[in-house]
């Protein structure tokens, strides 16, 4: 009996591990959906041609056919979340309640997608399917953290700290996808100015715009956090995670930086939202594993 026990609650570390990895892939393979012009590869849903198979000669069908397969899978990894987790801890508790949630919560993202290919890719719900999917990838990694790491005892300061910098890595991430969805995301063709006038002049040009002040406002606090995160929680998860977040912070600006360098190229495009997804988990990482001090 003791070693079906641990054989479950081994299946279950694994099927988290998968939903962490399929919550950072899915926006991650969308945004190569996105900047491939394959969004409306195909232009019905679930369906792709009336076929539950793409026609094979034709790219941006099996591309979107690609990121849908993708999202199904994630919600065959988030049924047996749930059922291990019950079977593990044998009752209705938080875990299996949050992994319930999430479960419905794909279920309604992948909705909005199929609203997405039958809207003709309308902006506003394109950000909301974005939003929705970077939402589950918060909660699978929170409900991890909840099971298998222990919280490190800190101040309350930082836990605010690291709080406003997920607020901005959300806000970036949503904001970058919508000036793109807007037909924005290549209206500023110089990096940091958007042209050779110092105020933009285009409606386009202020949505680009915002999106990198708001990132250039992320990076900052991700240098502040990260800095003290290395400082004070020396040796320890936080620290660590201080070190991750301040790697993969840089690198995302670098990569957004070369976005307009190498004539928007489809690499640096869907590399950029993979790392900002990447930066928005290892935030909310960093605030479930705060915990702070009673006075």
């Amino acid at each position: 009996m003791e070693k079906k026990k641990f054989t479950t609650k081994k299946f279950l570390f694994i099927f988290a591990l998968l939903g962490i990895f399929f919550s950072f892939f899915q926006p991650t393979c969308g945004a190569f959906t996105r900047v491939t012009d394959s969004g409306d590869g195909c232009p019905d849903w679930p369906t792709c041609f009336g076929s539950w198979i793409p026609p094979l000669n034709d790219i941006h069908a099996i591309i979107e056919w690609s990121h849908r397969t993708s999202g199904t899978l994630f919600g065959i990894v988030s049924i047996f979340l749930v059922v291990l987790s019950y079977l593990v801890y044998k009752k209705f508790n938080f875990t299996v309640k949050i992994y319930s949630f999430t479960l419905l919560l794909i279920i309604i993202v992948g909705g909005i997608g199929g609203a997405v290919v039958l809207s003709e890719l309308n902006p506003a719900i394109r950000t909301v399917h974005l939003a929705g999917a970077q939402t589950v990838a918060a909660l699978m990694v929170a409900t991890f953290i909840i099971q298998y790491l222990k919280p490190v005892e800190t101040n309350n300061k930082i836990k605010i700290l690291a709080s406003i910098t997920a607020f901005l890595a959300i806000a970036s991430l949503l904001s970058g996808a919508y000036a793109v969805w807007q037909g924005a995301g290549s209206v500023c063709y110089r990096w940091p100015l958007c042209d050779d006038y110092l105020i933009p002049r285009f409606t386009n040009q202020w949505i680009h715009m915002i999106h990198r002040i708001i990132s250039l406002v992320l990076i900052l606090h991700i240098l502040r956090l990260s800095i003290v995160l290395i400082k004070t929680q020396s040796g320890n998860v936080l620290s660590k995670a201080g070190y991750l977040l301040l790697a993969m912070g840089t690198l995302q600006t670098i990569i957004g930086a070369t976005i307009p360098i190498s004539d928007f190229s489809v690499w640096s495009r869907s590399l950029h939202l993979g790392l900002a997804t990447i930066v928005w988990m290892v935030t909310v990482s960093i605030i479930m594993l705060i915990k702070v001090k009673k006075p």
